[in-house]
């Protein structure tokens, strides 16, 4: 649908809103407007305005700028220009506007764990709500598979939520590999030296000398990869092995402990319990 009402939209602009299905507002991540819009100067959008009251307006907003540079006012003041992409939580104050000719496919989306990604994404970076894809990545594409989706009438509801999904999955591991060929890159091979040192003593600075960088950086491409800091991941695989030698073995838990690499019993029994809701002896208990 040609936008042809709203200040500073040029009239070459679409727009198409989407009312989901019970079981889309249950289950699955969707979309309730979405848009490609042309921008000049004059466009300032408040939420304060009455179409920022309306139910398809009050969730979350994403941005892919295609040309041109989007500012954004809400906790902090931002632009996305040129790749970039902007997340926006609509339910707290907020402000969009431009200075000049600026191009952008857009969504606002809510639903299934939309509040949790969104959460977990700036947790990721920082608190920026401005992110730069990986050249790699298919955002553009997902959007204006949504956009033409709607255009169409031809999408469903499955199709736009794993497409949602899939973007949202990229802003929150942006260098996660996106086919199942395995390769050797930087984190594969730390991932294997951990595993074949799962059970000795392993730092952060150890793992990332094996593979040439600094333990900040490896620590940040680690994280962006797999979803785990570098101590997490191997605190949680140290714990899986335990669960193994718990249900298969007789062992003690102070054995166990030290065998999975803990120095100290009490420490083992800690974070198996945070872990997993269960102290070792419980759980051992539970699963014979």
């Amino acid at each position: 649908m040609k936008v042809t009402n709203e200040p500073g939209v040029l009239s070459r602009s679409e727009r198409f809103f989407y009312t989901p299905s019970t079981t889309a507002r249950s289950l699955f991540f969707y979309v309730t407007r979405v848009g490609h819009y042309y921008y000049d100067e004059r466009y300032n959008f408040l939420d304060s305005c009455d179409v920022a009251k309306q139910e398809s307006q009050k969730n979350f907003f994403l941005a892919y700028v295609r040309a041109g540079t989007l500012y954004f006012q809400t906790t902090q003041i931002f632009s996305a220009e040129r790749g970039q992409v902007a997340l926006i939580d609509c339910h707290k104050p907020h402000r969009f506007y431009t200075t000049g000719s600026t191009e952008a496919m857009w969504m606002h989306f809510d639903g299934s764990n939309s509040a949790a990604f969104f959460q977990q994404i700036l947790a990721f970076r920082g608190g920026r709500q401005t992110f730069t894809p990986p050249p790699d990545s298919r955002i553009e594409q997902e959007l204006a598979h949504i956009i033409s989706g709607l255009r169409s009438s031809c999408s469903s509801e499955v199709d736009c939520s794993q497409r949602i999904y899939r973007i949202l999955c990229t802003l929150l591991l942006p260098h996660a590999p996106t086919h199942t060929v395995a390769t050797d890159t930087t984190i594969t091979r730390a991932v294997r030296y951990i595993d074949e040192h799962l059970f000795e003593p392993l730092s952060v600075k150890q793992i990332a000398s094996t593979v040439h960088l600094s333990p900040s950086h490896f620590s940040r491409l680690f994280r962006s990869t797999t979803g785990f800091s570098p101590h997490e991941y191997i605190m949680l695989h140290r714990i899986d092995e335990a669960k193994a030698l718990l249900q298969s073995t007789n062992l003690s838990v102070k054995e166990i402990a030290f065998r999975v690499g803990y120095h100290s019993e009490v420490n083992f029994i800690i974070a198996f319990t945070d872990k997993t809701g269960l102290s070792p002896t419980l759980f051992r208990r539970n699963t014979l």
